[in-house]
């Protein structure tokens, strides 16, 4: 009997040492995109900025330095891993309870124009009513990430500016379906 016991525990402590055990709760949309995206999309732009060509319609790679290198593949790397945690999570949650989201001081009930400010609850029906648009935005950034990524290990320039001047189109691919736009309203008449 207590070898038996022996054997169970050893079993399962093997099952939660590989993985198998509780998984750490999906992040929410809202910490994901301040904490994780904006600021690895950020460093992207920051870089490329100042390594584009004289015509300004590529980057020159001897103008990123090793250290830039490094902190690129870092951002596409945190990025291609959060956008995959979310394009795999069975349940998004926009904002926790005690998170405040961009624009929902401004956003008003009912329903939401693509201009308007939009509330985390608004948000999360407009997720909840597709969430495969929403994992394939998530993956399509996911990409976007890795690109990056790959393109820091290899110093080549030509994925890395496809990337950074088309990133803020991936977002707002998603932004757009799920979140508003940057776009002002029409001007009153």
């Amino acid at each position: 009997m207590l070898k038996r016991v022996g054997v169970i525990a050893l079993a399962s402590g093997m099952l939660l040492a590989a993985g198998c055990g509780p998984k750490a709760p999906t992040p929410t949309v809202n910490e994901s995109m301040t904490h994780v995206m904006s600021p690895q999309a950020q460093t992207i732009w920051d870089i490329t900025s100042h390594a584009f060509n004289e015509r300004g319609d590529g980057l020159v790679a001897s103008k990123i330095s090793p250290d830039q290198w490094t902190q690129l593949g870092n951002a596409g790397r945190q990025m291609r891993d959060r956008a995959l945690v979310l394009a795999k999570a069975r349940r998004i949650t926009v904002a926790a309870p005690e998170e405040t989201i961009m624009g929902q001081d401004a956003s008003h009930p009912g329903v939401k124009h693509t201009w308007d400010a939009a509330s985390p609850k608004q948000v999360q029906a407009l997720i909840d009513a597709n969430p495969a648009l929403f994992a394939q935005r998530a993956r399509i950034l996911a990409e976007a990430g890795d690109t990056v990524l790959k393109a820091s290990r290899t110093k080549d320039v030509r994925p890395l500016y496809k990337v950074s001047s088309g990133l803020d189109d991936v977002c707002d691919g998603c932004h757009q379906k799920f979140w508003g736009t940057d776009e002002p309203p029409p001007f009153p008449q």
